[in-house]
């Protein structure tokens, strides 16, 4: 009886096991979706380690001015045009600003019409704002409103002015056909980028330190003080600070602080100017590190 019964249950537990193997194999088939992947972002670094995000690449802009001028009363200019186009290739280059946001006028582009719409795109710009990098660069005949610049301006108040490739179709003695400070001030200071490099190299450079022209997140680098004259280096070929600050300087990793106090005490004791600055840029100016960066 008790053989009887073990046998009945041992039957039973066999038709059991054979359908739960059955029941194992239908599941097996399935289709299973795969688990979730939970992101690893700071997975498997130390508890102390931080976890490097990614900035946004900074948005870069410039327009670039370069006038050689031969044969004219206001004496010659010689290296101005390839210091223009250096500075294109350095940012271009090295600091990656896009060559469709860069603006290169030279010689018989750079005149006045042209200087100022290119200025113009840069206030109408939509896409400057804090994240943005603004480079304006010139290297060119300076003049002031004084006697030794052979202008004809009795009792204008004191003023200082580039000199556009076209001027000699003005009168420019009397004062037209230049772009004055003021005028340069008032383009200037509607452009809000987070951060703005203004290059002046000439003659009376100096004079350009007025509101506008400076102001919140800039630096203005100036090649003389505004009664000086600005020096070229005949053996460089090139413009004296263009030389000493900016292929010496900035074009080697340097910062735009760094770079312009370098070439100071070579400018002034070799060549007689007095470079300035207005820096009113919080930190160090580096247009090819980004200053949110992790590295910076």
């Amino acid at each position: 009886m008790h053989l009887l019964k073990n046998k009945a249950v041992l039957s039973l537990l066999a038709t059991f096991f054979v359908f739960l193997g059955c029941a194992v194999a239908v599941v097996s088939n399935e289709q299973v979706a795969p688990a979730t992947v939970i992101a690893q972002t700071g997975f498997g670094k130390g508890i102390d380690e931080p976890v490097v995000v990614e900035q946004p690449a900074r948005k870069k802009f410039a327009v670039i001015i370069g006038i050689t001028y031969d044969n004219n009363e206001l004496g010659e200019v010689s290296y101005a045009s390839q210091d223009a186009f250096s500075m294109y290739e350095l940012l271009t280059g090295k600091f990656g600003f896009p060559r469709e946001n860069v603006i290169l006028l030279r010689n018989g582009e750079a005149n006045r019409r042209n200087i100022l719409d290119a200025l113009g795109k840069l206030v109408d710009s939509p896409d400057i704002d804090e994240e943005s990098d603004v480079v304006v660069f010139y290297s060119g005949h300076g003049l002031r409103t004084a006697p030794d610049a052979g202008l004809n301006l009795p009792g204008a108040p004191e003023a200082y002015a580039l000199v556009p490739f076209d001027f000699m179709n003005f009168d420019y003695k009397k004062g037209q056909g230049l772009i004055w400070d003021g005028e340069l001030a008032s383009y200037l200071e509607k452009i809000h980028a987070g951060r703005m490099w203004i290059n002046i190299d000439s003659c009376f450079a100096g004079g350009f330190n007025r509101p506008g022209i400076t102001g919140d997140n800039r630096i203005v680098t100036m090649s003389s003080r505004s009664n000086e004259l600005s020096s070229e280096m005949p053996e460089a070929q090139r413009g004296v600070m263009m030389e000493y600050m900016v292929e010496q300087g900035v074009a080697r990793g340097l910062t735009i602080e760094q770079a312009y106090a370098q070439a100071v005490p070579l400018a002034t004791q070799k060549y007689g100017q007095n470079p300035l600055i207005a820096d009113n840029y919080p930190g160090n100016m580096d247009l090819g590190i980004s200053p949110r960066s992790p590295n910076n």
